[in-house]
């Protein structure tokens, strides 16, 4: 437990607050979480969307583990009430299960945060999917059409 009281004071971490990390070695990809405090235990715990999980608590020790970095930390702006009812409406989002593109680990925070169940990352990847496909079609067009 020392430990994560030292990782909490690191980063300055209160509750509702939201860690991004990256997922990979060149941060296309990041990972969002919410710490939320600690337990009767003294156990500081973070709340997290999985993959093929779903929504966790896990020990800010275990989720910091194989942290090389961080991206970021967005401090939550609204007071210790509005602090304890993004916690409990985290633990309300307990088991509810991991879905890439409808409730991933972004959108699980927003959802949180914002009532807002959304992920830029899923827009970003949708658009520049989308983009591909259309110049896939354009170019392969215009390779495929015949001369009369």
């Amino acid at each position: 437990m020392y430990l994560e009281q030292n990782l909490v004071n690191r980063y300055g971490l209160e509750p509702g607050d939201r860690i991004v990390v990256p997922k990979s070695s060149w941060n296309l990809v990041q990972h969002h979480a919410l710490y939320l405090g600690y337990n009767m235990n003294g156990e500081h715990l973070i709340c997290e969307n999985v993959i093929g999980i779903g929504v966790v608590l896990t020990r800010v020790s275990y989720f910091f583990k194989d942290v090389k970095s961080i991206t970021r930390i967005e401090k939550f702006k609204g007071n210790s009430l509005e602090r304890k009812n993004v916690v409990q409406k985290a633990l309300q989002k307990l088991g509810q299960p991991y879905s890439l593109i409808n409730y991933n680990c972004e959108s699980f925070c927003n959802d949180i945060l914002f009532n807002k169940p959304k992920s830029l990352q899923v827009q970003t990847g949708v658009f520049f999917g989308l983009v591909a496909f259309v110049l896939l079609m354009a170019t392969s067009g215009e390779n495929g059409q015949k001369s009369f």
